[in-house]
């Protein structure tokens, strides 16, 4: 009994799927052209998806330990030691961003005979800002790459699948005003075709709307660690040459 009912199901399922082959190889040349449409923007929001999730998993992994190390409140140049080769990690590069350009602002000054004292303490510190926001610009900017293609992907894919629809929509009302009745066989052929294109547009927007909320969502941790570690980075300037 239980092999007979998964028999079922497999036969059910089958039958299913040449139903819905049908139904598109059956569907006008508009109606095509749109699951066509569908289909590419899907396949390019995976492949987007897949590079994106790989790329910020590392980040992810990168950045949790360059922070564990930096809230250790160790010398920069240990910090600089240890995470010089975070290359992945965007909070990672802004310290090292930050750290470079305090080194060799000190060193040019000191061959000049300067001292970082006074007035040169608030000019190493907006120097050193200025570099680490610039950093933390280009590092997400990065990160953000491609992301607008999935939030676009998202907002218009269904309305574009409701096009569709709408015209299959069209055409069934075509075909009762041309026989002159409405009998299920005049109408399901494009009723169906009409629903496949909003399932289509959903298909293409639902992964589309989840994953580009959650990639935004650890842009944003990103964008928050890098400002804190600006604001220690500044801090640690002032105190240490007060």
């Amino acid at each position: 009994m239980v092999s007979l009912t998964g028999a079922n199901k497999l036969a059910n399922s089958v039958y299913s799927s040449i139903n819905l082959i049908d139904t598109v190889r059956n569907s006008s040349l508009v109606v095509n052209f749109i699951l066509f449409f569908l289909l590419i923007v899907s396949i390019a929001c995976w492949g987007i998806i897949a590079y994106k999730f790989i790329q910020y998993r590392k980040a992810i992994i990168e950045t949790e330990k360059f922070m564990a190390i930096f809230w250790k409140n160790l010398p920069h140049d240990e910090i600089w030691t240890k995470c010089k080769k975070m290359s992945e990690s965007p909070v990672a590069m802004v310290f090292l961003a930050g750290y470079i350009e305090q080194k060799e602002t000190k060193d040019s000054w000191e061959e000049k005979g300067l001292a970082v004292i006074g007035s040169k303490v608030e000019e190493l510190a907006e120097n050193v800002a200025r570099s680490m926001k610039r950093e933390a610009q280009t590092k997400i900017q990065v990160l953000e790459n491609k992301l607008p293609f999935l939030a676009t992907t998202a907002s218009a894919a269904p309305f574009i699948g409701l096009f569709g629809t709408v015209y299959g929509i069209m055409n069934a009302f075509h075909e009762i005003g041309k026989t002159g009745s409405a009998t299920l066989g005049t109408i399901a052929p494009h009723l169906s075709e009409a629903l496949v294109t909003t399932a289509f547009g959903l298909v293409a927007a639902i992964p589309a709307t989840i994953f580009f909320n959650h990639f935004s969502s650890v842009l944003q941790k990103f964008e928050n660690e890098s400002l804190n570690v600006i604001s220690d980075f500044i801090n640690h300037i002032k105190r240490s040459n007060v």
